[in-house]
C-alpha cells in the first residue's frame, strides 16, 4: 500500500498468484479491520521497531513498511495504518490508483 505522495505504507504478508487475488484479499482486510490482532514488536533483523497485522487466522497478513527507530513512532504508524484500513472498508470501493 503507498500513499499518495508515493511513500511505502504497508507490504503484503503473502504473496498470490495474480493481481486478482491479491486485490481480493486486499479488501476482505479493509472490510474485516475492526476484528483484526496485531500490534508494534522489537525487529529480529534489526534494531527497531515494526508492526504487523494477523488476519482471522492468525496469519500475518500486512507488516510496517521499514523499522521504527522508537516505539512510539511505530505505534503511532501502525494506529494510522488501522484508521485507514477501517476507512477503506467503510467506503463504496477500494480507490485503486490503476483505475481498475
Amino acid at each position: 500500500m503507498t500513499a499518495n505522495n508515493g511513500r511505502v505504507i504497508a507490504l503484503g504478508a503473502r504473496t498470490y498468484q495474480d493481481e486478482a487475488q491479491c486485490k481480493t484479499a486486499f479488501e476482505a482486510l479493509c472490510t474485516g479491520a475492526d476484528g483484526l490482532a496485531g500490534g508494534v514488536q522489537h525487529a529480529a533483523e534489526s534494531n527497531g521497531w515494526v508492526w504487523r497485522l494477523r488476519g482471522p487466522d492468525g496469519q500475518v497478513q500486512a507488516v510496517s513498511a521499514r523499522a521504527y527507530e522508537r516505539h512510539s513512532t511505530c505505534q503511532a504508524a501502525y494506529e494510522r495504518f488501522r484508521v485507514l484500513l477501517l476507512g477503506l472498508g467503510a467506503a463504496e470501493a477500494v480507490p485503486w490508483g490503476d483505475s481498475s
